[in-house]
């Protein structure tokens, strides 16, 4: 049968097999581009939100990290003052027992034997003696404040 159609009819038929094959791959190669828009579509929404999430977090460690250095702030000021209650408490309970010890003696008889002992107890200079009214001061201060 080919045999008896001129050549021209059976070159143009044989270009009409490959326009044919063309436009079903160009047809293919559509949809498979189409879909993929449709997945870069996707991937353009999908990176939208990642830097959206990323942006929020970001604030969110900020955050964290004002508030961690505001709560770092209270605590060495809290830490400061307490040191500064206990120094002044160490002191407090010193002036207290060196003022018992004072009471102590001074209810006990004198006698010839306790004469040396008193000496001993007294302070051993002027500075020692301002010191010790001075924190028997403040132990009295103290001690009207907490009962007052």
């Amino acid at each position: 049968m080919l045999g008896e159609l001129p050549f021209s009819t059976v070159l143009e038929i044989v270009v009409c097999l490959f326009l044919a094959a063309t436009i079903a791959y160009c047809a293919i190669l559509d949809r498979k581009l189409r879909a993929m828009r449709a997945g870069q579509d996707g991937m353009r929404e999908l990176v939208a939100e990642l830097n959206a999430a990323t942006q929020r977090a970001v604030g969110a460690i900020d955050g964290l990290k004002r508030a961690s250095e505001e709560s770092g702030e209270e605590l060495a000021e809290r830490i400061r003052r307490a040191r500064g209650l206990a120094d002044e408490l160490s002191l407090m309970l010193e002036s207290g027992n060196s003022i018992a010890d004072r009471l102590g003696r001074a209810d006990r008889p004198v006698s010839a034997s306790s004469a040396p002992a008193r000496q001993a107890a007294r302070p051993a200079s002027p500075r020692d003696a301002a010191t010790a009214a001075r924190a028997a001061s403040q132990l009295l201060e103290a001690l009207k404040k907490k009962s007052g």
